[in-house]
């Protein structure tokens, strides 16, 4: 039983269920490890997730452990030997993603179903984000690079003062770039209950992002964006909207670390390391397509917020922005003003109609 709280039992098991039958699909007979994090996940509700596991015909194994260092250069050995015996695994604890891949390209197991589930209480399982069905969410993804990769050219705008415009890069000139490194590493990976469509590379880009907040850290828009300007697919200046206006450091909290000084300084770093045109070269742009997901700190699901990577180095910088409109091919729009344009695709209602789903 969930201990009590304002979400409802019936919610809460909801959630599971989405988690469990449609995200980890799980199958008769398949052995799932559930490697959970002293204190960054509840206890009922991961005993909730082993029930529905054996109810669907599963074997659950549940490890817990501290929290594991991100930095750290293996997957530790008795975790890893976990992993490795396991059919599927369900985590409720954070784990450096690349090194995890390292450890099952070692061992020829790349193809292993790994899940990474956001939603660790009761109260986030239970909300509409995480009830959504995944397997709808999962579709509009597909949809969205169905689009995307058939499209020849992009156009992004927000009210706060973005305009770019670009060609949609083609594979063999990205196919060093990050969101391409990316892709490859997510292709087993799946993130419940849904975070961003796949990246879509960058080529010819010409106009102004307005970076107007810090991206994970808040989701408050700045009133005085920072302002950067790409030419021929490069970052040239980076400069704050109104400079009278040029918010203190002091006044920031949480977005110190973006004011226009430090983020010269990030590029600066990356220069050093990667030379100035890997750094300064705008790699690929994406964003969250989830319906049900609503703006709040941590994460990127919302259909409301986007980014850039700028950089084609492993240390990518991300310059965010909300509200976009994007327009491809000039005349098919994907969003409008934040919000997904495909879901009124008639394919999309009626898949929403089949399983029940409000869209």
């Amino acid at each position: 039983m969930v201990s009590p709280s304002p979400a409802s039992e019936a919610d809460v098991r909801e959630g599971v269920e989405n988690l469990v039958l449609n995200c980890l699909q799980v199958a008769v007979g398949e052995t799932i490890l559930l490697l959970n994090e002293n204190g960054g996940v509840d206890r009922d509700l991961v005993a909730l997730t082993e029930e529905a596991i054996k109810a669907a015909g599963g074997q659950f194994y549940s490890l817990w452990v501290d929290p594991i260092d991100i930095h750290i250069p293996e997957v530790p050995k008795v975790i890893g030997n976990a992993v490795l015996a396991a059919d599927k695994l369900l985590m409720n604890a954070t784990l450096n993603r690349v090194i995890l891949l390292d450890l099952l390209q070692a061992n020829g197991l790349q193809s292993l179903v790994r899940i990474n589930n956001r939603n660790r209480t009761p109260e986030r399982i239970a909300t509409e984000h995480s009830r959504f069905h995944w397997g709808l969410v999962m579709a509009l993804a597909k949809r969205v690079e169905e689009i995307t990769g058939e499209a020849r050219s992009w156009h992004i705008t927000t009210p706060h003062g973005t305009d770019m415009a670009g060609r949609v890069a083609l594979g063999s000139e990205v196919a060093d770039s990050f969101f391409a490194q990316d892709a490859a590493l997510s292709r087993t990976e799946r993130v419940f209950p849904g975070e961003v469509y796949a990246p879509v590379g960058a080529a010819d880009a010409n106009g102004v992002i307005a970076f107007d907040h810090p991206g994970m850290a808040d989701k408050e828009l700045w009133a005085n964006p920072m302002i950067l300007t790409v030419e021929n697919n490069m970052l040239t200046d980076v400069a704050w909207q109104d400079a009278d206006a040029r918010p203190q450091q002091k006044d920031l909290g949480v977005q110190t670390v973006w004011t226009g000084e430090q983020f010269t300084r990030l590029l600066q770093a990356n220069e050093d390391r990667f030379g100035h045109e890997k750094t300064y070269t705008v790699d690929s742009w994406h964003g969250g397509m989830h319906p049900k997901a609503i703006k709040r700190a941590g994460q990127l699901s919302d259909t409301k917020t986007m980014h850039f990577h700028i950089g084609r180095v492993s240390d990518t910088l991300s310059a965010y922005m909300s509200d976009q409109t994007i327009v491809l091919d000039g005349e098919h729009v994907m969003f409008d003003n934040g919000e997904l344009a495909l879901l009124q695709e008639p394919a999309f209602q009626e898949l929403a109609r089949e399983w029940g789903v409000t869209i």
